[in-house]
């Protein structure tokens, strides 16, 4: 026992009540109020399948209040409703039909468009589940993966089967189920089936329980993801069992959506579970032996049947004292204001009005079928039990509503219909049926229903297909169940830290280091500034082994890398090097790099740091969609790599290596395989920092030794290691974007000044189609070099401030730091055309006084004699 405050008010409980059969008992009849025309909404399924009890709890929006357990000192609340849910004046919109249409946003708002700002903030307030909390502190969920043979989804009777009989085999069964098990099932022969299975399965060892898990989808892999209170836990199944039972079908009726009409199970749970009667007096529509069962329960709870309407074979078996029976009869229409008041049931032409405050539905089962519904053709997933039973056809009638979720009745069904949007999946997206809280739970078979009626399911549709096609199920996507953004991110919490072999080396050096592109990596070992200048000056090193490698190697191998990359590649000479964008096939760049012709139509290409995983699965997927022979092996995590740069570079590796480096011999752009320090190695020419430099890309567990080898050789020289901030400087004087900071998500190659590295003429690749279009219209945003006059000190303080052109934005700063060789403050920046001209003058917002010009890049060495050494 305890209190639960609602509304300002406390309200009891007794043990195992949920907050909907609390507050039920304390007299609560409206939950919630409809989405566009605010009708009440009362207690429905029970199950938490329809969206009547969507209440904020303790903060939280959208909680199922029927699921929910009450806790002592639970703050709940109904958001719904101005300036009450009880006492909602937005329920005048209920009278408004003709001004609200199905379609309404779309036809109302579109001129003038100034009225849809207004609009937007009316909507925003009359609609929605309840804000978002703003001030509760998040929670730490944790995430986890689990590997078993099945995974059984649903620990009902035939779920808890399939888990005993698989398990008695030797199988590693794991079994889950949304609600502790048993917890919505009405007392009974089912509930005691159930609960004799559940302590055998409990007690075997190759079975594993997590009951109060909630599967949310079944994903290509497989894997199932389960969500539970502070906890995310990725199941990888070697088969799944989907036992999610059915749901009881939704009737389309005149007067369906008013408090007090209940689907069975939801009565028979409030009377039989919680000891709550529905109401005083009730009307069953009972259509299946089960429905018969919750009238059973109904009548011992203390309910007064009025009448039962059930089918011929069925009206030998209702109890005597149960009120008129109506053989074959329907529900044509549920009457009432606040409360439902009488009901008619209809026989043939003949109906008759029953005074009632509870109509009980229990016609037939939908099984729930939506997660094997989402698994790929071939996967190892099959329904069981109930989920595996016939569909059922819901029976509509002459008014109603469909969708409780998003407040569509059958009329605005019929005026879609009526406009030619004649077929499930388009009249869906038309009219948002399905695309609510339940997920198509309740409505999706109505709307099956709808479209199949109307196509007579022989004839050809009008939008194009046949008619079955027209009036098939509609798609099923994760997530089933309504799911927290929060609980998605747990995965965020299990971080994993990259390093490369050279990890401690960096730690006992005195580096600081941090994150960066999923790896850990050195910003700095001291003063950058002095690293800086050890490139430009000296001698350097740099640990760049997170950068990605692969080997792309087969017959078709030179075709891959032909159609992946928008430059020539085919003549590209063994022992040379080519700079490669990797794009979209918008046309955007994604990553970038170097490609290695080793010969024998064999390549080695090296990707940013970030982007190793991205580019291993865009090749993987081009080959596969392209049928090729052609192997990709991935060597990131198998090869480290060490940059030497600096005017000396070549000096130190001749002191380490009897491999001849020479220009001619090693050129830029080009590579060796050489051994360094005894180490076999692949020296690589390179250009990111501006200076003379060597990629040594070599055998991981060879990384500390060599790391050595060239500290002690490079001592002549006052070598020093560099990392990351000196890195920012090197780069950006050499002009090199970052991929990232200087980009944009739509960035293509025109608006980063990189269309060199495009040959639009050569045939087919990822992006020409894109590419060949946006050729044909002006770039009216493009990636710029800056120099600045009147900034702070600290000049990376401008990263990222507004550029203007007399008070009017025009771009932003990406990139900033003073340039100790130019002697001068630089940086890269996006600048927008203003009638198809390029501002060369910008203010810098926010720093009183400072300006920039736009200048060419590259800012350093721009002929790159330095480079090519």
């Amino acid at each position: 026992m305890g209190t639960i405050r609602f509304e300002g008010r406390e309200v009891s409980f007794a043990a195992g009540d949920t907050i909907a059969s609390a507050l039920f008992r304390d007299g609560v009849r409206t939950f919630s109020r409809s989405l566009k025309y605010h009708r009440r909404r009362g207690l429905y399924c029970g199950t938490g399948d329809c969206p009547n009890c969507l209440l904020t709890v303790d903060g939280t929006p959208a909680v199922h209040a029927c699921q929910a357990p009450c806790a002592d000192g639970m703050e709940v609340g109904r958001p719904h409703g101005w300036p009450s849910t009880e006492h909602d004046l937005l329920h005048v919109t209920d009278s408004l039909h003709r001004l609200m249409p199905v379609g309404f946003y779309y036809k109302t708002f579109i001129t003038p468009r100034f009225a849809w700002e207004t609009a937007e903030k009316v909507i925003r307030r009359a609609t929605g589940l309840g804000p978002l909390p703003s001030t509760t502190a998040a929670e730490r969920s944790v995430v986890r993966h689990v590997r078993t043979d099945l995974l059984v989804v649903g620990a009902g009777a035939a779920g808890l089967e399939a888990a005993r009989n698989a398990a008695a085999g030797g199988t590693r069964v794991l079994v889950c189920d949304e609600s502790p098990i048993g917890a919505a099932i009405a007392p009974g022969d089912a509930l005691d089936r159930v609960r004799v299975i559940e302590a055998e399965v409990r007690a075997m060892p190759e079975v594993t329980v997590l009951d109060g898990h909630t599967a949310l989808g079944v994903y290509e892999g497989l894997e199932v993801p389960l969500v539970a209170d502070g906890e995310l836990v990725r199941v990888h199944p070697g088969r799944v069992v989907v036992a999610t039972g059915a749901a009881e079908i939704h009737p389309v009726f005149p007067g369906n959506d008013l408090p007090g009409v209940w689907l069975g199970r939801g009565a028979a749970r409030m009377a039989g579970v919680h000891g709550v009667r529905p109401g005083e007096v009730a009307v069953v529509v009972a259509g299946t032996e089960e429905g018969l069962a919750h009238l059973e329960t109904l009548r011992a709870s203390g309910v007064r049947i009025a009448a039962v309407a059930v089918p011929a074979a069925l009206a030998g078996r209702v109890p005597e004292g149960s009120g008129e029976v109506v053989v074959d009869g329907i529900v044509h229409d549920a009457r009432g204001g606040k409360v439902l008041s009488s009901v008619v049931l209809r026989r043939g032409t003949q109906g008759k009005r029953f005074d009632c405050d509870v109509l009980v539905l229990s016609l037939s089962l939908a099984p729930r079928d939506g997660l094997a519904r989402m698994a790929l053709p071939g996967e190892a997933v099959e329904l069981v039990g109930d989920a595996a039973g016939p569909d059922a056809t819901p029976p509509i009638g002459h008014g109603g509503t469909v969708c409780l979720c998003e407040d569509v009745s059958l009329h605005d069904l019929q005026q879609a219909w009526d406009e030619g949007y004649r077929n499930a999946e388009i009249l869906k997206r038309y009219t948002t049926t399905t695309m609510g809280p339940c997920q198509g739970a309740m409505c999706g078979r109505a709307l099956t229903c709808f479209a199949r009626e109307r196509t007579g399911g022989t004839s050809p549709a009008a939008a194009g297909g046949s008619a079955f096609a027209a009036a098939a199920r509609t798609t099923a996507r994760p997530p089933a169940r309504p799911v927290t953004l929060e609980s998605l991110a747990a995965a965020v919490h299990e971080l994993i830290d990259k390093r490369t072999s050279l990890h401690d080396v960096h730690l006992a050096a005195g580096a600081r280091v941090d994150r960066s592109g999923g790896w850990i990596r050195p910003l700095t070992y001291g003063d950058w500034r002095e690293e800086y200048r050890a490139v430009r000056e000296r001698v350097s090193v740099m640990d760049v082994g997170t950068l990605g490698k692969f080997t792309i190697a087969g017959a078709d191998a030179a075709t891959l890398v032909d159609r992946m990359f928008p430059c020539r590649t085919d003549d590209l000479r063994a022992g040379r090097t080519r700079y490669v964008l990797s794009l979209d096939e918008a046309g955007y760049v994604m990553d970038d790099g170097l490609l290695c012709a080793l010969g024998d139509g064999t390549f080695y290409l090296t990707s940013t740091s970030g982007g190793a995983v991205r580019t291993d699965a865009r090749l993987r997927d081009l080959a596969d969609r392209m049928s090729l022979d052609v192997h990709v092996l991935d060597r990131t995590a198998q090869w480290g790599a060490i940059n030497v740069a600096g005017p000396h570079a070549r000096d130190l590796l001749e002191r380490l290596s009897d491999d001849p480096l020479d220009a001619t011999t090693v050129p830029y752009p080009g590579f060796a395989d050489v051994r360094v320090a005894g180490v076999p190695c692949r020296a690589v020419r390179t250009g990111f920092v501006g200076e003379l430099a060597f990629e040594l890309h070599h055998p991981r567990s060879s990384g500390p030794a060599l790391w050595s080898a060239l500290a002690r050789a490079g001592t002549p020289w006052d070598l020093l290691p560099h990392g990351l901030d000196a890195l920012e400087l090197l780069r950006l004087e050499k002009g090199h974007v970052y991929l990232g900071q200087d980009t944009m998500p739509d960035d293509t190659p025109a608006k980063l000044g990189m269309s060199w590295a495009v040959s639009i003429d050569k045939g087919w690749f990822v992006g020409k189609r894109a590419l060949e279009r946006l050729g044909e219209l002006p770039v009216t945003r493009k990636l710029v070099g800056l120099e600045f006059d009147a900034v702070p000190a600290d000049v990376a303080d401008v990263r990222g401030a507004p550029l203007l052109v007399g008070g009017a934005m025009v771009g932003r700063v990406t990139s900033a730091e003073r340039s100790s060789a130019l002697d001068r403050a630089i940086g890269r920046g996006w600048v927008r055309a203003s009638e198809a001209r390029f501002p060369s003058a910008l203010e810098v917002a926010g720093h009183a006084g400072a300006r920039a010009r736009v200048v060419p890049t590259p800012f350093y060495d721009p002929g790159g004699e330095r480079i090519r050494g």
